[in-house]
C-alpha cells in the first residue's frame, strides 16, 4: 500500500490525495504507472 500526498497552498499542509493497493497510477506532477503488487517485487 501506499499513501500519496500533495501539498495545499491553502492551508500549507499536506493532504492525502489516494491509497494505491495494486497499482501507483498519477498524473502530477508527472505520468507514472506501476504495478506494485507482491507478484511484480519478486521480479525485481
Amino acid at each position: 500500500m501506499i499513501k500519496t500526498y500533495e501539498i495545499d497552498p491553502v492551508n500549507k499542509v499536506y493532504a492525502l490525495t489516494g491509497i494505491h493497493h495494486d497499482r501507483l497510477k498519477l498524473t502530477a506532477p508527472y505520468d507514472i504507472d506501476i504495478d506494485i503488487t507482491v507478484d511484480a517485487s519478486r521480479k525485481l
